[in-house]
């Protein structure tokens, strides 16, 4: 059939500019995704379609209303189904389109003859995504202002708090500095930082649930069906990262996540009252920005976010993509002739109190509403000075709009709340902000705002705005210890409540709910102590628990009783050495009704005395008993152990050191113990390898910073103390790292212990010799410090290069005492990608020449 001339009109239009504000689509079609002249979708989208007063119901024919066809993958056939809406139909393909195509479509919505509206047939074309870029998650955003940020000194030990919870030694306490008649609900929240647990306090800030977890969870809060709802990775048993379902007792619901080739963004969720949900997707796309911005690189990579709308029952019955909606010229707080980009960096979702969609922008300063069924703009409020995408003026805000927002939420009687970041404005400036619009007259006025009184009153990225039931306003400041992560003001302004980590840790948001869950099993960690282990339980919600057993073995799931507790922390001391425990906890409540067990937790009990090696199997008497041998499907490599002696023959090391890993975790690391790591090794040529104790989690912090190591034909003795500068880790991790590069690897004699050395002083003079440490934070937006020692007095020199071995800058060129150094740099004007920083040292008395290199990512 030929196209109608209004769709040829519209795609022309669509092909002229860079985006389209709106979908016009042909009488009696409501919504349509992907729509004509569409760009970058994914191989494996969905076709959704939605008719207006139309149930799907009423076609003739409705299995075969949707028709497809690719100029290169031909016909395609697929499902087609009716979503539980009872309104959109849904097209899922057989077979994946192909790379870069045209992929005809063919809307046939057919009515019985007796019905009086007619719609036309449709068709239209879209065209597929070229080349995505494989979904590897990023940070939100790290700034040089905050990336350095280091937690305060000092650690805690494991102990009971006066609420009768117990905590492990690195839990993040808070301190409540201002408490006057403030909200009695629960503070949620998130730690950005390690270690990361997911926490609900009290007003006196205790807390009454938390979790600790490998990874880092984020949006922690109640929805308005009363469900508890986090961000996390490989959770509850369920493999990548998805938001969680919980009920009020923590019992798990289901996962909810992006689809359509887009994977799960961590900024939002927003439960709808029949229990379906809208969050945020992101992909990475490669793309030629030079069709765009003079100098935009030919193949960046474009984070680009959309808006999904799932039911009830996971079906997703709308998405709204940026690329379909925005122009990426507008962008701001991004360069466009970078490589990486992030397009438009959506922040927020919500409802109004209409129903359709609230979304915050964040690199386009816009605050969107989106008719929740076409797609549409209802209005668009951008607070960029005389942006053509701004539906409003701002009447009585001296800072004339918002700049970088968060966390937009709808009041009801047209106002707004939202986390004013004020990144752009001059000078920058954060605040909480609440605005009356007024669609008749076009108007957004500042009807009251807050700002901090604090020295500090920027918050880069991150921040919380929350009306709560009580009239008042929660803020979250998001940097711990250096504004409040939880603070509460009146409609006058006045702070009637502050809570402040103790140390550095960060919150993304924290949130204020009421709670009232029960849990119905305790909750159960271990703490390997030098002469003890220390087990702590906690059955939260229930203030009718009279005592704890506790249940151990050497076997998983064990049901021998070994102990009880009416405490909710143990002891247990005389546990065998080098044996592997298994432990569950139970709950006797004050009838005598036992819960069911706990999580199941197990450890090596391993001898932390000093001179104890930490490794187990370390000598590789037993073989490769106790490590972890993992292979990237890009590298090949064999491990076995001959003799004593560990050897790693490689054929294909791959792209990266960590393509072949040999390693061994649960490695417990004490905070401001001095440890002694010591290796034989040699290779059969001359190369490089990652050997280190770290984090076995991201970021995987390097905890002895130790970096490369240079290996030769020739066995050597390798020696390096360490101080355990972070927070405890019970669960470090020493890894081998030995990829991109093919020569053959041999290790034996591998210890770990706590340094035992009665004058560490001499002792470090005696190992002292050249270091260049990884620098910290990698990866990094601008500036980045970079830390060396220098045994002897020498002339030094620190250079940049890129991964072609070009020079880029020298940042030190001077002579230098003995003694540890630390220089930030500031690459803000480079580019992002991978780049290498070079030590050179030349003694002065010898003129004997040290060089040593390390790896950063610059990443904006």
């Amino acid at each position: 059939m030929k196209i109608p001339g209004y769709v040829i009109i519209w795609i022309c239009l669509l092909l002229a500019s860079h985006s389209h504000a709106q979908n016009l689509f042909p009488g009696g079609y409501q919504y349509l995704f992907p729509g004509p002249g569409a760009k970058f979708i994914h191989p494996n989208s969905t076709i959704i379609l939605r008719l207006d007063d139309i149930s799907p119901e009423e076609l003739v024919h409705v299995d075969s209303v949707i028709k497809v066809s690719g100029e290169q993958s031909g016909t395609h056939s697929g499902a087609i189904l009716i979503a539980s809406d009872n309104r959109t139909v849904i097209f899922i393909p057989d077979e994946r389109y192909a790379p870069g195509e045209k992929v005809k479509v063919t809307i046939d919505p057919r009515l019985p003859e007796s019905h009086v509206n007619i719609i036309e047939t449709l068709d239209y074309e879209f065209i597929v995504l070229e080349k995505a870029v494989s979904q590897n998650s990023l940070p939100e955003e790290t700034n040089s202002d905050i990336a350095g940020l280091r937690k305060s000194a000092g650690s805690y030990q494991s102990r009971i708090l006066s609420n009768g919870v117990s905590v492990p030694a690195d839990f993040p306490h808070v301190n409540i500095t201002n408490s006057i008649n403030p909200s009695s609900d629960y503070l949620f929240l998130n730690t950005w930082d390690t270690p990361h647990y997911s926490i609900i306090f009290n007003t006196m800030g205790e807390p009454v649930w938390y979790r600790k977890t490998p990874d880092r969870r984020d949006d922690f809060k109640v929805q308005s069906n009363g469900w508890i709802t986090m961000l996390g990775e490989d959770a509850y048993g369920e493999s990548g990262t998805a938001f969680i379902g919980l009920t009020q007792d923590f019992e798990f619901i289901k996962t909810m996540r992006a689809t359509n080739g887009y994977s799960t963004d961590e900024h939002d969720l927003y439960m709808l009252p029949d229990n379906g949900y809208i969050l945020i997707g992101w992909r990475e796309t490669i793309v030629d920005m030079s069709k765009y911005v003079d100098g935009g690189q030919t193949d960046a990579t474009v984070r680009e976010t959309c808006v999904q709308e799932f039911t009830a029952d996971d079906q997703l019955i709308f998405i709204w993509r940026a690329w379909d909606h925005f122009d990426i010229r507008d962008l701001e707080l991004e360069s466009l002739t970078s490589n990486f980009i992030r397009f438009p960096h959506m922040n927020a979702v919500f409802t109004d109190e209409d129903g359709h969609i609230l979304l915050s922008s964040r690199h386009l300063s816009e605050i969107s509403k989106i008719h929740r069924q076409n797609g549409e703009f209802i209005w668009r409020m951008s607070g960029i000075p005389d942006s053509p995408n701004n539906d409003f003026e701002f009447v009585r805000d001296p800072m004339d709009g918002f700049r970088n927002q968060h966390a937009i939420r709808s009041l009801g009687d047209n106002a707004y709340a939202l986390f004013d970041n004020g990144n752009l404005h001059s000078p920058s400036n954060s605040r909480a902000v609440e605005y009356e619009i007024d669609t008749l007259l076009m108007t957004a006025t500042l009807i009251w705002e807050y700002k901090s009184e604090y020295e500090r009153s920027f918050v880069s990225h991150m921040g919380n705005t929350q009306r709560l039931p009580n009239g008042n306003t929660h803020i979250n400041w998001a940097y711990g210890n250096l504004l409040p992560i939880a603070m509460e003001v009146t409609p006058e302004g006045d702070v009637v409540f502050e809570k402040w980590f103790e140390k550095g840790d960060r919150c993304y948001r924290s949130f204020r709910h009421p709670w009232n869950g029960n849990c119905p099993e305790p909750y159960l960690i271990l703490e390997p102590q030098i002469d003890k282990l220390t087990l702590l339980f906690n059955k939260f919600g229930d203030d009718n628990v009279d005592y704890y057993k506790i249940y151990g073995g050497t076997a998983p799931n064990p049901t021998s009783l070994i102990d009880s507790s009416r405490l909710t922390l143990k002891h247990l001391m005389d546990l065998q050495k080098g044996v592997h425990y298994y432990f569950r906890v139970t709950a006797v409540d004050k009838n005598g009704v036992e819960s069911s067990y706990s999580n199941e937790e197990d450890v090596i009990i391993r001898d932390l005395e000093p001179g104890s090696n930490l490794i187990i199997n370390g000598d590789f008497t037993y073989g490769l008993d106790s490590w972890i041998w993992e292979v990237d499907s890009s590298a090949s490599a064999e491990v076995h152990v001959t003799d004593g002696i560990c050897n790693l023959e490689i054929q294909q090391g791959g792209d990266f050191f960590s393509n072949i890993q040999l390693r061994q975790n649960n490695i417990p690391l004490i905070q401001g113990q001095k440890y002694l790591l010591e290796f034989d090794a040699w290779a059969e040529q001359s190369r490089v390898v990652e050997i280190g104790v770290g984090e076995d989690h991201p970021p995987y912090a390097d905890y002895s910073r130790l970096g490369f190591t240079a290996l030769h034909p020739e066995l050597k003795h390798y020696v390096h103390t360490f101080v355990m500068n972070e927070s405890t880790d019970l669960d470090a991790c020493l890894h081998i790292n030995a990829g991109s590069s093919s020569e053959n690897i041999h290790l034996e004699h591998i210890s770990l212990k706590i340094d035992a050395a009665t004058n560490s002083a001499d002792r470090l003079r005696s190992d002292s010799k050249f270091l260049l440490y990884p620098n910290y934070p990698n990866p990094f937006s601008s500036g980045t410090t970079i830390e060396y020692e220098l045994p002897e007095a020498s002339f030094v020199r620190l250079s940049i290069y890129n991964t072609m071995g070009q020079k880029l800058g020298c940042h030190i060129n001077t002579r230098q005492m003995p003694g540890r150094y630390s220089r930030v740099i500031d690459l803000g004007n480079y580019s992002s990608g991978i780049y290498y920083y070079t030590l050179e040292a030349t003694v002065l008395n010898s003129a004997k020449c040290h060089q040593l290199t390390q790896r950063m990512v610059l990443l904006k």
